[in-house]
């Protein structure tokens, strides 16, 4: 009996799993909801599209607040690697004339016995050229030949590939079209005329604000399914920042450029949904502003410039009605929590309003190292020194405790409630006073002592505080007044702004201050943000295929650009690594703690660069 059971469990097994994995499955792989296997199992018709890419299932669980599994259709399909066909390659060279002239002679030596082959450019329209080719001895004179591909226009003849194919490394990478002059002057050849490469640039910048617009509205869709597959509402939170061509001055505005992004928090990738590029320049003579690269009336403040584009990214989320707008992080900028507030009364909409959690842990670094502490500290202690391990070691510890409180409290109130404990109780746990911990602190591990997995090497000069206690209630008076309840209010959900400070650093990392800045810096602002979403070698392919040049599979520049990307999403994923942070953080340690070394040549007092160059701001 108990082995005709077994032999009909093993039946039933076989057929849920067969089951699992039919086309077309809807139901969750937990086992639950099945149909018994002895039922006729009827296979619903639902599109192949509907398997989710290996991309999306972990954008998807990314998104997921709860940990079960979620209702896939069958597995992640596997991706297709494209293998380009490599026996025969399509890539351009570079040829001498007179070694041309060479080659054309032999080969005409076989039916002219008195070859004397002379080689002469026809036609020059910049990269793209056309030659003939003339012999004395049999008077034979060939047909004008191009040497390049070309690419067709509306009207007139095409346009010599070349002359496009030069300008993608301007709008890709920090090269000026006086660096292409350079290259080109360098290698023999002679270079585009300015005014040409910058004719073609100037198109080339459209292109790729149009192909950009394009690929922030697929973004809009994907973290709309993203959030559909994830069991949420279509409501994304988004965090914005602005950045200025130059940084403000005391008494004076320099920046004439600002860059905003719109970026969202739900997947792992962090889309750029929306960006509004505001410029005060403007070349044209004679000009009404109309449609050119002036965005901004040259009377108008840059700095006002961070309300309206918030107001401009924010509607040109909702305006496609793809995507909804739940919550918007920002710095504590006040101006950008008057226009959010505005926004919301206008519209109508209800959009939370967070603060940074990053930019708060930087203020309560910066008001630890500039306390003025009373106690006498050991001998061989430096003060400065001492305030500087023990600022980074109570910014370590905030950011744990309210991470960890994060991820196991959902509820607005305990969580503010056991965040004010685990904070209070820092300062007492530092000077080695470990009663409230148990209770109140979700990282000390004073109470594994007996098992040697208690260590306190990052409080300064590895040793419990030994303060006063006036001292004691400064440190904790500081740390109390950056996250009161407002503040925790604020940051309860962590988010930071991170992306958009990295977004900043890229594009006026490819958006340098050369000749094409000035009329082409929102193509350059798009064709930057293109790269980091797409990736750069796959976005350079993009806009080759947009302005016309056809890249074939097994040319030198696909196969290339692809080798890009392969090395970069590598070195992404290198840096991911648990093994790679390690050695970060020792290597940085080790540079962190070169001042306390004895008899070291690095100065222990404070930098006055700061001070020399504040240009009158205050912090």
């Amino acid at each position: 009996m108990a082995k005709s059971n077994s032999r009909r469990s093993y039946r039933l097994n076989k057929a849920r799993k067969a089951f699992w994995f039919r086309p077309g499955n809807t139901f969750r792989q937990t086992g639950q909801n099945l149909p018994s296997p002895t039922e006729d199992i009827a296979v619903p018709s639902v599109p192949a599209t509907e398997r989710l890419s290996a991309e999306e299932a972990v954008d998807v669980l990314h998104a997921s607040s709860s940990g079960t599994t979620l209702p896939y259709k069958l597995r992640p399909k596997a991706e297709i690697k494209d293998i380009p066909d490599c026996t025969s390659v399509d890539e351009n060279v570079i040829v001498n004339m007179q070694c041309l002239r060479n080659i054309i002679q032999q080969v005409h030596q076989q039916n002219c016995k008195n070859s004397l082959v002379s080689v002469s450019v026809v036609h020059r329209r910049g990269l793209a050229i056309s030659i003939c080719a003339e012999c004395r001895g049999c008077h034979y004179k060939s047909t004008p030949m191009e040497l390049s591909n070309t690419i067709k226009k509306p009207r007139g003849p095409g346009a010599g590939v070349l002359n496009e194919m030069i300008l993608l490394p301007v709008m890709k990478s920090k090269m000026g079209m006086a660096d292409v002059s350079l290259v080109l002057s360098c290698l023999n050849i002679k270079p585009p005329s300015d005014s040409l490469m910058q004719k073609k640039m100037n198109l080339m910048s459209d292109k790729a604000t149009t192909v950009n617009e394009d690929e922030m509205c697929n973004n809009q869709h994907y973290v709309s399914r993203i959030l559909t597959l994830s069991g949420k509402d279509n409501s994304a939170d988004v965090q914005f920042d602005t950045s200025f061509s130059c940084r403000p001055q005391g008494g004076a505005e320099k920046a004439k450029q600002s860059f905003a992004p719109l970026i969202e928090h739900n997947t792992s990738k962090k889309f750029v949904l929306a960006a509004s590029i505001s410029s005060k320049f403007c070349k044209k003579k004679a000009c009404t502003h109309d449609n050119c690269s002036k965005t901004l009336a040259t009377d108008q403040s840059i700095s006002s410039t961070e309300r309206s584009s918030l107001h401009t990214n924010l509607n040109s989320v909702l305006k496609r009605r793809v995507l909804n707008i739940r919550s918007v992080t920002t710095d504590a900028s006040s101006q950008v929590a008057k226009a959010l507030r505005d926004y919301n009364t206008e519209n109508k909409t209800n959009m939370k309003h967070y603060h940074c959690f990053i930019h708060k842990l930087r203020t309560l670094e910066k008001k630890i190292r500039n306390i003025n502490l009373n106690s006498k500290l050991k001998a061989g202690q430096n003060k400065t020194i001492f305030l500087k391990s023990l600022a980074s070691g109570i910014r370590t510890r905030a950011r744990m405790e309210l991470t960890n409180l994060k991820s196991v409290r959902s509820n607005e109130a305990e969580f503010i409630e056991r965040s004010t404990k685990a904070l209070e109780n820092i300062v007492p746990c530092f000077a080695d006073s470990h009663v409230a911990c148990s209770k109140q602190s979700t990282v000390c591990q004073h109470h594994l002592v007996h098992y040697g997995k208690y260590s306190y090497k990052h409080l300064p000069y590895g040793q419990h505080l030994t303060l006063s206690k006036d001292d004691q209630t400064t440190l904790k008076d500081a740390i109390m007044n950056t996250f009161n309840t407002e503040t925790l209010r604020s940051v309860k959900e962590l988010y930071s702004t991170n992306q958009c400070e990295s977004m900043h650093s890229t594009i006026f990392n490819y958006a340098p201050k050369f000749t094409c800045w000035t009329r082409n810096f929102s193509g350059l602002c798009h064709s930057a943000t293109h790269s980091r979403t797409l990736g750069r070698g796959r976005a350079t392919l993009i806009l080759a295929r947009a302005v016309g040049i056809n890249v074939k599979k097994n040319s030198q520049m696909y196969m290339n650009l692809n080798r890009i990307d392969q090395k970069s999403q590598y070195h992404s994923r290198r840096k991911k690594s648990q093994a790679y942070k390690q050695s970060r953080y020792f290597l940085r340690k080790r540079v962190s703690n070169r001042p306390l070394l004895q008899e070291s040549l690095y100065s222990c007092e404070p930098s006055t660069s700061s001070q020399d160059h504040s240009y009158g701001i205050t912090y």
